[in-house]
Protein backbone atom coordinates (compact mmCIF):
# COMPACT_ATOMS: atom_id res chain seq x y z
CA UNK A 1 0.00 0.00 0.00
CA UNK A 2 1.16 3.50 -0.76
CA UNK A 3 0.23 6.89 0.54
CA UNK A 4 0.23 10.20 -1.32
CA UNK A 5 2.63 12.85 -0.24
CA UNK A 6 3.63 16.19 -1.66
CA UNK A 7 6.98 17.83 -1.04
CA UNK A 8 5.26 21.12 -1.79
CA UNK A 9 2.54 20.71 0.82
CA UNK A 10 4.34 22.97 3.23
CA UNK A 11 5.54 25.52 0.70
CA UNK A 12 2.41 26.61 -1.11
CA UNK A 13 -0.21 28.68 0.64
CA UNK A 14 -2.82 28.50 -2.07
CA UNK A 15 -5.99 26.48 -2.19
CA UNK A 16 -5.60 23.44 -4.47
CA UNK A 17 -9.34 23.70 -5.08
CA UNK A 18 -8.98 27.27 -6.30
CA UNK A 19 -6.11 26.24 -8.54
CA UNK A 20 -8.41 23.88 -10.45
CA UNK A 21 -11.25 26.39 -10.70
CA UNK A 22 -13.57 25.41 -7.87
CA UNK A 23 -16.98 27.04 -8.13
CA UNK A 24 -18.67 28.91 -5.31
CA UNK A 25 -21.38 26.26 -5.25
CA UNK A 26 -18.86 23.45 -4.81
CA UNK A 27 -17.08 25.28 -1.99
CA UNK A 28 -20.40 25.95 -0.28
CA UNK A 29 -21.58 22.35 -0.56
CA UNK A 30 -18.26 20.89 0.59
CA UNK A 31 -18.13 23.22 3.59
CA UNK A 32 -21.74 22.62 4.64
CA UNK A 33 -21.40 18.85 4.25
CA UNK A 34 -18.20 18.95 6.35
CA UNK A 35 -20.04 20.93 9.01
CA UNK A 36 -22.81 18.31 8.92
CA UNK A 37 -20.24 15.58 9.63
CA UNK A 38 -18.90 17.59 12.57
CA UNK A 39 -22.45 17.83 13.91
CA UNK A 40 -22.57 14.03 13.92
CA UNK A 41 -19.18 13.82 15.63
CA UNK A 42 -20.27 16.28 18.31
CA UNK A 43 -23.54 14.41 18.86
CA UNK A 44 -21.78 11.55 20.64
CA UNK A 45 -20.98 13.88 23.56
CA UNK A 46 -24.69 14.33 24.27
CA UNK A 47 -24.40 11.05 26.19
CA UNK A 48 -22.62 13.08 28.92
CA UNK A 49 -26.03 14.62 29.68
CA UNK A 50 -28.28 11.85 28.39
CA UNK A 51 -26.70 9.04 30.43
CA UNK A 52 -29.01 9.30 33.52
CA UNK A 53 -32.06 8.78 31.31
CA UNK A 54 -30.30 6.06 29.33
CA UNK A 55 -29.38 4.15 32.48
CA UNK A 56 -32.90 4.55 33.87
CA UNK A 57 -34.43 3.19 30.66
CA UNK A 58 -32.10 0.17 30.56
CA UNK A 59 -32.72 -0.54 34.25
CA UNK A 60 -36.52 -0.44 34.12
CA UNK A 61 -37.38 -1.49 30.57
CA UNK A 62 -34.19 -2.84 29.07
CA UNK A 63 -31.88 -5.81 29.22
CA UNK A 64 -30.00 -5.06 32.49
CA UNK A 65 -32.25 -4.55 35.55
CA UNK A 66 -29.26 -4.23 37.88
CA UNK A 67 -27.51 -1.48 35.89
CA UNK A 68 -26.33 1.54 37.92
CA UNK A 69 -24.72 4.88 37.20
CA UNK A 70 -21.24 3.36 37.41
CA UNK A 71 -22.15 1.25 34.37
CA UNK A 72 -23.15 4.49 32.69
CA UNK A 73 -19.74 5.96 33.47
CA UNK A 74 -18.17 2.86 31.90
CA UNK A 75 -20.26 3.49 28.78
CA UNK A 76 -18.91 7.07 28.57
CA UNK A 77 -15.36 5.88 29.22
CA UNK A 78 -15.58 3.40 26.34
CA UNK A 79 -16.71 6.13 23.96
CA UNK A 80 -13.84 8.38 25.03
CA UNK A 81 -11.25 5.59 25.14
CA UNK A 82 -12.05 4.33 21.65
CA UNK A 83 -12.19 7.90 20.36
CA UNK A 84 -8.82 8.89 21.79
CA UNK A 85 -6.83 5.66 21.48
CA UNK A 86 -7.84 5.07 17.86
CA UNK A 87 -6.60 8.48 16.68
CA UNK A 88 -3.09 7.39 15.68
CA UNK A 89 -3.95 4.22 13.67
CA UNK A 90 -6.98 5.92 12.11
CA UNK A 91 -4.82 8.91 11.17
CA UNK A 92 -2.47 6.56 9.31
CA UNK A 93 -5.43 4.88 7.63
CA UNK A 94 -6.99 8.19 6.51
CA UNK A 95 -3.61 9.23 5.08
CA UNK A 96 -3.47 6.05 3.00
CA UNK A 97 -7.09 5.88 1.79
CA UNK A 98 -9.07 8.21 -0.44
CA UNK A 99 -11.01 10.62 1.74
CA UNK A 100 -14.35 9.46 0.32
CA UNK A 101 -13.50 5.89 1.30
CA UNK A 102 -12.41 6.77 4.85
CA UNK A 103 -15.51 8.92 5.38
CA UNK A 104 -17.77 6.14 4.10
CA UNK A 105 -16.14 3.62 6.43
CA UNK A 106 -16.51 6.00 9.35
CA UNK A 107 -20.18 6.64 8.55
CA UNK A 108 -20.83 2.90 8.33
CA UNK A 109 -19.25 2.32 11.74
CA UNK A 110 -21.23 5.24 13.12
CA UNK A 111 -24.53 3.73 12.00
CA UNK A 112 -23.44 0.34 13.34
CA UNK A 113 -22.70 1.90 16.72
CA UNK A 114 -26.20 3.34 17.11
CA UNK A 115 -27.75 0.05 16.00
CA UNK A 116 -25.67 -1.95 18.49
CA UNK A 117 -26.69 0.38 21.32
CA UNK A 118 -30.32 -0.34 20.45
CA UNK A 119 -29.63 -4.09 20.41
CA UNK A 120 -27.84 -3.78 23.75
CA UNK A 121 -30.79 -2.05 25.36
CA UNK A 122 -33.31 -4.56 24.01
CA UNK A 123 -31.41 -7.87 24.24
CA UNK A 124 -27.90 -7.98 25.69
CA UNK A 125 -26.26 -4.96 27.31
CA UNK A 126 -22.83 -6.03 26.06
CA UNK A 127 -23.89 -4.95 22.57
CA UNK A 128 -24.41 -1.40 23.88
CA UNK A 129 -20.82 -1.32 25.16
CA UNK A 130 -19.58 -2.51 21.77
CA UNK A 131 -21.70 0.20 20.17
CA UNK A 132 -20.02 2.79 22.37
CA UNK A 133 -16.64 1.67 21.01
CA UNK A 134 -17.94 1.92 17.43
CA UNK A 135 -19.25 5.44 18.04
CA UNK A 136 -15.94 6.65 19.45
CA UNK A 137 -13.81 5.18 16.66
CA UNK A 138 -16.14 6.24 13.85
CA UNK A 139 -16.38 9.82 15.14
CA UNK A 140 -12.58 10.08 15.16
CA UNK A 141 -12.28 8.64 11.64
CA UNK A 142 -14.91 11.00 10.22
CA UNK A 143 -13.41 13.97 12.05
CA UNK A 144 -9.91 13.39 10.65
CA UNK A 145 -11.28 12.77 7.16
CA UNK A 146 -13.25 16.02 7.15
CA UNK A 147 -10.37 18.08 8.56
CA UNK A 148 -7.99 16.69 5.93
CA UNK A 149 -10.48 17.36 3.13
CA UNK A 150 -11.08 20.94 4.23
CA UNK A 151 -7.36 21.51 4.75
CA UNK A 152 -6.75 20.53 1.13
CA UNK A 153 -9.67 22.57 -0.19
CA UNK A 154 -9.46 25.69 2.00
CA UNK A 155 -5.80 25.86 2.97
CA UNK A 156 -5.52 29.64 2.64
CA UNK A 157 -8.39 30.05 5.11
CA UNK A 158 -7.57 27.13 7.37
CA UNK A 159 -7.93 29.16 10.57
CA UNK A 160 -11.55 30.15 10.17
CA UNK A 161 -12.49 26.84 8.50
CA UNK A 162 -11.00 24.71 11.28
CA UNK A 163 -12.51 27.05 13.87
CA UNK A 164 -15.93 26.68 12.23
CA UNK A 165 -15.68 22.88 12.06
CA UNK A 166 -14.57 22.45 15.66
CA UNK A 167 -16.96 25.17 16.81
CA UNK A 168 -19.90 23.35 15.24
CA UNK A 169 -18.81 20.18 17.02
CA UNK A 170 -19.00 22.08 20.33
CA UNK A 171 -22.24 23.83 19.48
CA UNK A 172 -23.92 20.58 18.51
CA UNK A 173 -23.81 19.42 22.10
CA UNK A 174 -25.65 22.57 23.18
CA UNK A 175 -28.34 22.18 20.53
CA UNK A 176 -28.94 18.49 21.22
CA UNK A 177 -28.87 19.10 24.96
CA UNK A 178 -31.58 21.76 24.73
CA UNK A 179 -33.54 19.43 22.49
CA UNK A 180 -33.06 16.55 24.89
CA UNK A 181 -34.33 18.60 27.83
CA UNK A 182 -37.36 19.79 25.85
CA UNK A 183 -38.32 16.29 24.73
CA UNK A 184 -37.31 13.97 27.57
CA UNK A 185 -37.98 15.98 30.72
CA UNK A 186 -39.86 19.20 29.88
CA UNK A 187 -41.48 19.38 33.34
CA UNK A 188 -38.11 19.24 35.13
CA UNK A 189 -39.06 16.14 37.11
CA UNK A 190 -36.59 15.03 39.77
CA UNK A 191 -35.16 11.49 39.78
CA UNK A 192 -35.80 9.10 42.64
CA UNK A 193 -32.87 8.43 44.97
CA UNK A 194 -32.32 4.76 45.72
CA UNK A 195 -29.37 5.25 48.00
CA UNK A 196 -28.18 8.69 49.04
CA UNK A 197 -24.84 7.37 50.25
CA UNK A 198 -23.59 6.20 46.86
CA UNK A 199 -25.55 8.74 44.79
CA UNK A 200 -27.59 6.16 42.87
CA UNK A 201 -30.72 7.76 41.44
CA UNK A 202 -33.00 6.97 38.52
CA UNK A 203 -36.07 8.21 36.69
CA UNK A 204 -39.11 6.00 37.22
CA UNK A 205 -41.68 8.24 35.54
CA UNK A 206 -43.11 6.23 32.63
CA UNK A 207 -43.68 9.31 30.49
CA UNK A 208 -40.03 10.31 30.88
CA UNK A 209 -38.94 6.82 29.84
CA UNK A 210 -41.19 6.93 26.77
CA UNK A 211 -39.71 10.26 25.78
CA UNK A 212 -36.20 8.93 26.38
CA UNK A 213 -36.63 6.34 23.63
CA UNK A 214 -38.30 8.91 21.39
CA UNK A 215 -35.36 11.29 21.68
CA UNK A 216 -32.87 8.53 20.86
CA UNK A 217 -34.57 7.72 17.57
CA UNK A 218 -34.99 11.39 16.67
CA UNK A 219 -31.26 11.90 17.23
CA UNK A 220 -30.47 8.83 15.11
CA UNK A 221 -32.64 10.14 12.28
CA UNK A 222 -31.00 13.57 12.33
CA UNK A 223 -27.44 12.28 12.19
CA UNK A 224 -28.39 9.76 9.49
CA UNK A 225 -29.77 12.50 7.23
CA UNK A 226 -26.67 14.63 7.73
CA UNK A 227 -24.32 11.75 6.94
CA UNK A 228 -26.23 10.82 3.78
CA UNK A 229 -26.05 14.44 2.62
CA UNK A 230 -22.31 14.60 3.32
CA UNK A 231 -21.56 11.34 1.54
CA UNK A 232 -23.48 12.45 -1.54
CA UNK A 233 -21.62 15.78 -1.72
CA UNK A 234 -18.24 14.15 -1.16
CA UNK A 235 -19.04 11.65 -3.92
CA UNK A 236 -20.03 14.40 -6.37
CA UNK A 237 -17.06 16.62 -5.49
CA UNK A 238 -14.10 14.37 -4.65
CA UNK A 239 -11.16 15.71 -2.69
CA UNK A 240 -8.50 17.56 -4.70
CA UNK A 241 -5.17 15.69 -4.73
CA UNK A 242 -2.10 17.22 -3.07
CA UNK A 243 -0.01 19.45 -5.28
CA UNK A 244 3.04 17.83 -6.91
CA UNK A 245 1.69 14.47 -5.86
CA UNK A 246 4.25 11.75 -5.19
CA UNK A 247 3.72 8.11 -4.25
CA UNK A 248 5.84 6.63 -1.47
CA UNK A 249 5.63 3.24 0.29
CA UNK A 250 3.11 3.19 3.12
CA UNK A 251 5.53 1.83 5.74
CA UNK A 252 8.04 4.49 4.81
CA UNK A 253 5.43 7.17 5.33
CA UNK A 254 4.61 5.76 8.78
CA UNK A 255 8.27 5.69 9.79
CA UNK A 256 8.84 9.23 8.58
CA UNK A 257 5.79 10.45 10.49
CA UNK A 258 6.87 8.82 13.76
CA UNK A 259 10.43 10.10 13.34
CA UNK A 260 9.18 13.62 12.67
CA UNK A 261 6.84 13.57 15.67
CA UNK A 262 9.46 12.19 18.09
CA UNK A 263 12.14 14.64 16.95
CA UNK A 264 10.08 17.84 16.78
CA UNK A 265 10.36 19.67 20.09
CA UNK A 266 7.58 22.11 19.19
CA UNK A 267 5.15 19.28 18.54
CA UNK A 268 6.08 17.52 21.77
CA UNK A 269 5.48 20.71 23.76
CA UNK A 270 2.22 21.35 21.91
CA UNK A 271 1.18 17.77 22.62
CA UNK A 272 1.88 18.15 26.34
CA UNK A 273 -0.02 21.44 26.44
CA UNK A 274 -2.97 19.97 24.58
CA UNK A 275 -3.12 16.91 26.83
CA UNK A 276 -3.19 18.92 30.05
CA UNK A 277 -5.53 21.61 28.73
CA UNK A 278 -7.74 18.95 27.19
CA UNK A 279 -8.00 17.05 30.46
CA UNK A 280 -9.00 20.27 32.21
CA UNK A 281 -11.57 21.29 29.59
CA UNK A 282 -13.18 17.93 28.93
CA UNK A 283 -13.37 17.05 32.63
CA UNK A 284 -15.11 20.37 33.27
CA UNK A 285 -17.57 19.49 30.52
CA UNK A 286 -18.20 16.01 31.89
CA UNK A 287 -18.53 16.94 35.55
CA UNK A 288 -21.13 19.67 35.04
CA UNK A 289 -24.08 17.71 36.38
CA UNK A 290 -22.34 15.81 39.17
CA UNK A 291 -20.55 18.87 40.55
CA UNK A 292 -23.34 21.39 39.98
CA UNK A 293 -26.02 19.23 41.59
CA UNK A 294 -24.08 19.24 44.85
CA UNK A 295 -25.07 22.89 45.45
CA UNK A 296 -27.55 23.84 42.67
CA UNK A 297 -30.68 21.64 42.93
CA UNK A 298 -32.13 22.86 39.63
CA UNK A 299 -31.99 20.51 36.67
CA UNK A 300 -33.12 23.12 34.16
CA UNK A 301 -30.53 25.65 35.28
CA UNK A 302 -27.73 23.07 35.02
CA UNK A 303 -28.95 22.16 31.55
CA UNK A 304 -28.83 25.84 30.62
CA UNK A 305 -25.28 26.04 31.97
CA UNK A 306 -24.27 23.03 29.87
CA UNK A 307 -25.78 24.54 26.72
CA UNK A 308 -24.16 27.89 27.48
CA UNK A 309 -20.77 26.24 27.93
CA UNK A 310 -21.05 24.36 24.64
CA UNK A 311 -21.94 27.58 22.84
CA UNK A 312 -18.99 29.28 24.56
CA UNK A 313 -16.71 26.55 23.20
CA UNK A 314 -18.11 27.12 19.71
CA UNK A 315 -17.56 30.88 19.99
CA UNK A 316 -14.03 30.30 21.28
CA UNK A 317 -13.11 28.03 18.37
CA UNK A 318 -14.57 30.40 15.78
CA UNK A 319 -12.99 33.48 17.39
CA UNK A 320 -9.53 31.95 17.47
CA UNK A 321 -9.91 30.73 13.89
CA UNK A 322 -10.75 34.25 12.71
CA UNK A 323 -7.80 35.71 14.64
CA UNK A 324 -5.46 33.13 13.15
CA UNK A 325 -6.51 33.96 9.60
CA UNK A 326 -6.30 37.71 10.17
CA UNK A 327 -2.78 37.50 11.56
CA UNK A 328 -1.64 35.11 8.81
CA UNK A 329 -2.85 37.48 6.12
CA UNK A 330 -0.75 40.25 7.65
CA UNK A 331 2.32 37.94 7.67
CA UNK A 332 2.48 37.99 11.44
CA UNK A 333 4.77 35.30 12.83
CA UNK A 334 4.24 33.47 16.09
CA UNK A 335 0.56 34.26 16.59
CA UNK A 336 -0.61 30.68 17.08
CA UNK A 337 1.76 30.01 20.03
CA UNK A 338 0.53 33.23 21.67
CA UNK A 339 -3.10 32.24 21.23
CA UNK A 340 -2.23 28.77 22.49
CA UNK A 341 -0.88 30.34 25.67
CA UNK A 342 -3.89 32.66 26.00
CA UNK A 343 -6.38 29.79 25.97
CA UNK A 344 -4.34 27.77 28.47
CA UNK A 345 -4.31 30.77 30.82
CA UNK A 346 -8.10 31.06 30.49
CA UNK A 347 -8.51 27.38 31.39
CA UNK A 348 -6.21 27.73 34.41
CA UNK A 349 -7.93 30.89 35.69
CA UNK A 350 -11.42 29.42 35.38
CA UNK A 351 -10.38 26.13 37.02
CA UNK A 352 -9.05 28.02 40.04
CA UNK A 353 -12.23 30.11 40.20
CA UNK A 354 -14.38 26.96 40.02
CA UNK A 355 -12.94 25.79 43.35
CA UNK A 356 -14.98 28.52 45.05
CA UNK A 357 -18.15 28.06 42.97
CA UNK A 358 -20.07 26.29 45.73
CA UNK A 359 -19.68 29.37 47.96
CA UNK A 360 -20.14 32.04 45.30
CA UNK A 361 -23.36 30.72 43.75
CA UNK A 362 -24.98 30.21 40.36
CA UNK A 363 -23.65 33.15 38.35
CA UNK A 364 -20.07 32.41 39.42
CA UNK A 365 -20.52 28.76 38.43
CA UNK A 366 -21.95 29.73 35.03
CA UNK A 367 -19.14 32.22 34.34
CA UNK A 368 -16.38 29.78 35.29
CA UNK A 369 -17.87 27.02 33.18
CA UNK A 370 -18.21 29.26 30.13
CA UNK A 371 -14.63 30.54 30.46
CA UNK A 372 -13.26 26.98 30.68
CA UNK A 373 -15.18 25.88 27.59
CA UNK A 374 -14.36 29.07 25.67
CA UNK A 375 -10.67 28.44 26.30
CA UNK A 376 -10.91 24.77 25.38
CA UNK A 377 -12.80 25.51 22.15
CA UNK A 378 -10.27 28.15 21.17
CA UNK A 379 -7.43 25.83 22.10
CA UNK A 380 -8.76 23.14 19.76
CA UNK A 381 -8.80 25.53 16.79
CA UNK A 382 -5.32 26.88 17.56
CA UNK A 383 -3.94 23.35 17.91
CA UNK A 384 -5.21 22.48 14.42
CA UNK A 385 -3.27 25.47 13.07
CA UNK A 386 -0.14 24.57 15.05
CA UNK A 387 -0.17 21.06 13.59
CA UNK A 388 -0.50 22.45 10.08
CA UNK A 389 2.37 24.87 10.64
CA UNK A 390 4.65 22.13 11.94
CA UNK A 391 3.72 19.19 9.70
CA UNK A 392 1.92 20.55 6.65
CA UNK A 393 -0.79 18.47 5.03
CA UNK A 394 1.08 15.20 4.48
CA UNK A 395 1.48 14.32 8.18
CA UNK A 396 -1.45 16.28 9.60
CA UNK A 397 -3.86 13.29 10.00
CA UNK A 398 -1.41 11.23 12.05
CA UNK A 399 -0.33 14.17 14.21
CA UNK A 400 -3.95 15.13 14.86
CA UNK A 401 -4.73 11.53 15.76
CA UNK A 402 -1.98 11.54 18.36
CA UNK A 403 -3.33 14.76 19.87
CA UNK A 404 -6.69 13.06 20.28
CA UNK A 405 -5.25 11.00 23.13
CA UNK A 406 -6.38 13.87 25.35
CA UNK A 407 -9.97 12.61 25.06
CA UNK A 408 -9.01 9.26 26.54
CA UNK A 409 -6.87 10.71 29.30
CA UNK A 410 -9.48 13.26 30.35
CA UNK A 411 -12.28 10.71 30.66
CA UNK A 412 -9.94 8.30 32.42
CA UNK A 413 -9.23 10.95 35.05
CA UNK A 414 -12.89 11.96 35.21
CA UNK A 415 -14.14 8.40 35.71
CA UNK A 416 -11.44 7.74 38.29
CA UNK A 417 -12.58 10.79 40.26
CA UNK A 418 -16.22 9.75 39.88
CA UNK A 419 -15.63 6.20 41.09
CA UNK A 420 -13.83 7.60 44.13
CA UNK A 421 -16.59 10.14 44.91
CA UNK A 422 -18.32 13.19 43.53
CA UNK A 423 -16.03 15.87 42.08
CA UNK A 424 -15.58 18.70 44.52
CA UNK A 425 -12.84 21.14 45.49
CA UNK A 426 -10.12 18.49 45.26
CA UNK A 427 -11.25 17.61 41.75
CA UNK A 428 -11.06 21.22 40.60
CA UNK A 429 -7.76 21.74 42.37
CA UNK A 430 -6.33 18.87 40.32
CA UNK A 431 -7.94 20.36 37.21
CA UNK A 432 -6.26 23.69 37.95
CA UNK A 433 -2.94 21.86 38.27
CA UNK A 434 -3.43 20.27 34.85
CA UNK A 435 -4.26 23.66 33.34
CA UNK A 436 -1.18 25.19 35.00
CA UNK A 437 1.03 22.51 33.43
CA UNK A 438 -0.59 23.36 30.08
CA UNK A 439 0.38 27.01 30.62
CA UNK A 440 3.98 26.03 31.35
CA UNK A 441 4.13 23.84 28.22
CA UNK A 442 2.64 26.63 26.11
CA UNK A 443 5.23 29.09 27.37
CA UNK A 444 7.97 26.62 26.47
CA UNK A 445 6.37 26.06 23.06
CA UNK A 446 6.30 29.82 22.46
CA UNK A 447 9.94 30.37 23.47
CA UNK A 448 11.64 27.29 21.98
CA UNK A 449 13.71 28.04 18.85
CA UNK A 450 11.76 27.16 15.73
CA UNK A 451 14.25 24.72 14.19
CA UNK A 452 11.98 21.89 13.22
CA UNK A 453 9.10 23.05 11.17
CA UNK A 454 7.16 26.12 10.60
CA UNK A 455 7.68 29.47 8.97
CA UNK A 456 10.16 28.39 6.38
CA UNK A 457 12.94 26.79 8.42
CA UNK A 458 14.46 23.54 7.34
CA UNK A 459 11.88 22.93 4.68
CA UNK A 460 8.88 23.64 6.88
CA UNK A 461 5.77 25.65 6.33
CA UNK A 462 6.15 29.13 4.93
CA UNK A 463 3.64 31.95 4.91
CA UNK A 464 5.10 33.42 1.74
CA UNK A 465 3.22 32.61 -1.44
CA UNK A 466 5.21 30.95 -4.13
CA UNK A 467 5.45 33.15 -7.21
Amino acid sequence: MKVRRSDQDNLVDEDPANARGTSVLESFLVLTSSLAVEVCCGAIFIFNFYIPYFVSFVRIRGSKPDIDLNDGKLFLLLIATSNGMSGYPLGIMVSALPINTSLTLGAGMFALGYMMIFLGVEFQYGFALAGAVCLGMSAMMMNISVLLRCLRSFKAHWGIVSGSLLGVSFGTTAIFHIWERAIVNPLNLDPEHLNSTDFQWYFHNQDVLDRCAEFYWIMCGCVALMLVYSLIVYRIYPSPPPLAEEMIPFLTACKETVSKILSDVRFILALIAFEFAGVSGLCARSSLKTYGESFIPDEHYLSAVGSSGSLAGAVGALTMGILLDITRSSNSVGTSPKLLLLNCVLAFTASVMMIFASQEGRIWFLSCYDIVLFGFGGFSAVSAMVLYEIFGISKFPVAYGILSLTTFLSYLWYCFSMFSGLPGKDFWLANALFAFLAVVSSIAHHTVPNHFGSFGRKGGFSLRRRR
